[in-house]
């Protein structure tokens, strides 16, 4: 039995993607319910008719203003009207104001006698997947026992920061710190308490690591990471002896003379484009190897020479 248009012109209106017939020129010919309300819900007036305005020209109006999401789907959409592919996928973020959206766009050939010539376009929202892998990706990003980014994060971030400092030609501080005598404390007094002392050294970290440009990581058992963007070495060096007195202040002792402390091995530069991430890293460990060696408890600075290699620095005359 054939069923009655009036029952395929319902099934059109009631599905909640939002769907458009076009002709082989992205002439729109037909759109369902879930297209107009869509149109309303970005602020296009009641009433306003997506009818006999052409798909293609409005992507390419978007495209030519510098959309690059615009120009991939103009791309993909203009290939299956031509017969070059069968049909094009298309995610892209569609964000509002209010709230974060995701879609995913399909044009196909309609089908049948009838459908030859047009095609069919679906706008899918996958909001609610799209939220789901980015919690997934924020948790894999996360230290599970401090809430501190992990070594997952910090290279990426770093990474963004040294390109940040080399176009803007800005200093960028990195902080390599260890918890000394972390393995007596932890054997002494069992894991339960080297976490509480991991914790509350992570909370002092976190506390001076307050602008955009900043990010504390745990990159290991006891060691962390501090990345101090747009800063000098004689802020930076403030901060980390900031820290060093903040975790004396804590007074996480170790048998009956012994007290949990840190060392940092501290690096601040200019970076040129010759220079990476992983350079800051190396001479900043290097810096950091100095201080324990030297005793812990202390800030070790390290500085690039011209010849690429850190040189070990007093600090600044204020940062002690």
């Amino acid at each position: 039995m054939k069923l009655p248009v009036a029952l395929h012109t319902a099934v059109f209106h009631s599905l909640e993607d939002q769907i458009a017939v076009i002709d082989q020129t992205g002439n729109i010919l037909e759109v369902n319910r879930a297209w107009q309300y869509f149109g309303i819900e970005n602020r296009l007036p009641s009433g306003y008719s997506c009818l006999g305005r052409n798909y293609l020209e409005t992507l390419s109006k978007a495209a030519i203003a510098g959309d690059s999401l615009a120009d991939e789907a103009l791309q993909g959409v203009a290939a299956v009207l031509a017969g070059k592919r069968e049909f094009f996928c298309f995610e892209y973020p569609c964000h509002s104001p209010d709230e974060k959206r995701w879609f995913t766009m399909r044009i196909t050939s309609l089908h049948g006698e009838e459908g030859e010539g047009f095609f069919v376009i679906s706008h899918h929202n996958i909001t609610q997947r799209k939220l789901a892998e980015e919690q997934v990706e924020e948790i894999a990003k996360q230290d599970p026992l401090t809430g501190l980014s992990n070594r997952r994060a910090f290279h990426p971030f770093l990474s963004n920061e040294m390109r940040r400092s080399i176009r803007e030609q800005t200093p960028i501080g990195l902080a390599l710190i260890d918890v000394d005598y972390f393995k007596n404390y932890n054997d002494e007094f069992g894991h339960a308490a080297g976490d509480q002392c991991l914790l509350s050294v992570s909370k002092i970290l976190l506390a001076h690591a307050r602008r955009p440009g900043d990010l504390v990581a745990r990159i290991g058992g006891d060691e962390f990471a501090l990345i101090l963007g747009n800063t000098g070495l004689e802020m930076a060096g403030e901060i980390a002896e900031s820290i060093l007195k903040a975790i004396l202040d804590l007074k996480i002792v170790i048998g009956e003379s012994r007290q949990v402390t840190l060392s940092i091995g501290l690096l601040s530069v200019v970076p040129h484009e010759k220079q990476s991430e992983d350079f800051l890293i190396q001479e900043a460990d290097k810096a950091l190897y100095l201080a324990k060696s030297a005793g812990r408890n202390q800030v070790v600075y390290a500085q690039p020479s011209i010849n690429g290699q850190a040189q070990p620095m007093n600090p600044p005359d204020n940062a002690r």
